[in-house]
């Protein structure tokens, strides 16, 4: 686990280092969700997303999907405070489907949750 403190307001300051573990960090959960070990392929191996097994792993992807894009609308947010305007389309993109996830895993909340054995480094 890591502890990594930014300062929301002043973006344009992070540290390279910071934004590299960011950006690592993004890279793991992504893979935590597509790669091999990943929750797609423990949902497939449960029957699918209307098994219970399924299910309950459906619910952890959210989570680790919510965690994912806020890695990616802050290093996004870091790029574009840069002056790296061509990541403002990306930042609205990553925006959206964060709101759009966060209010999944709101609609799940109580419900039986199922992680990944899934390891990754937020190391660059």
């Amino acid at each position: 686990m890591f502890i990594l403190k930014i300062a929301e307001s002043n973006l344009a300051n992070v540290d390279a280092q910071d934004l590299a573990i960011l950006k690592a960090a993004g890279k793991t959960t992504e893979q935590a969700e597509v790669g091999k070990g990943g929750f797609n392929e423990a949902i497939d191996a449960a029957g699918g997303k209307n098994t219970a097994a399924g299910k309950a792993l459906q619910v952890g992807k959210i989570k680790n999907k919510v965690l994912q894009l806020q890695l990616s609308v802050l290093s996004l947010g870091v790029d574009l405070a840069r002056g790296r305007q061509d990541r403002a389309a990306k930042l609205q993109d990553q925006k959206t489907n964060l709101a759009k996830n966060v209010a999944l895993d709101k609609e799940a909340a109580g419900q039986t949750s199922t992680p990944v054995n899934f390891q990754g480094s937020s190391q660059p």
